[in-house]
C-alpha cells in the first residue's frame, strides 16, 4: 500500500472507479491500498459498489479505528491477496499479542 497523496491524486477523480481506495484512521492518517486488496472486506466491498458518496470519492474514514490497526488490517489484506490463492501453506501472518484484540474487533467491523 502507499500513502502519499500523488499516487492517489494521479489515479482518481470523483465519481471514477480508481484503482486506488483511501482508508482514513481515526487519527487522519491515510493509507491508499489497492482497490482489488480492499475488495478482501466485506465491509469495504459493500461501501464502494453500493453507489454511496463513498463509491464516489473512493474514501472511507474510520473513527473508530486507529492507524496502528488499521495498518495491520491492510496488511493482512494483502497477504490473503497474495496468498489465499495458492495450493502452498501461506507463511503465518504475525500478530501482536498486544494488538489481538483491537485487530478481532476491527475485523469484524470490516469482515475479513
Amino acid at each position: 500500500f502507499v500513502t502519499d497523496d500523488a499516487t492517489m491524486a494521479s489515479a482518481n477523480k470523483v465519481g471514477e472507479v480508481s484503482k486506488w481506495v483511501k482508508l482514513i484512521s481515526n487519527e487522519a492518517h491515510e493509507f491508499y491500498v489497492d482497490r482489488e486488496c480492499a475488495m478482501i472486506s466485506g465491509f469495504l466491498k459493500a461501501k464502494l459498489t453500493n453507489g454511496s458518496v463513498e463509491s464516489k470519492t473512493n474514501e472511507i474514514k474510520f473513527d473508530e479505528i486507529k492507524s496502528s490497526v488499521l495498518e495491520k488490517v491492510i496488511q493482512y489484506m494483502y497477504y490473503k491477496v497474495r496468498y489465499g490463492r495458492g495450493n502452498q501453506s501461506p507463511p503465518e501472518f504475525q500478530i501482536e499479542p498486544e494488538m489481538a484484540l483491537y485487530l478481532m474487533m476491527a475485523a469484524n467491523l470490516l469482515e475479513c
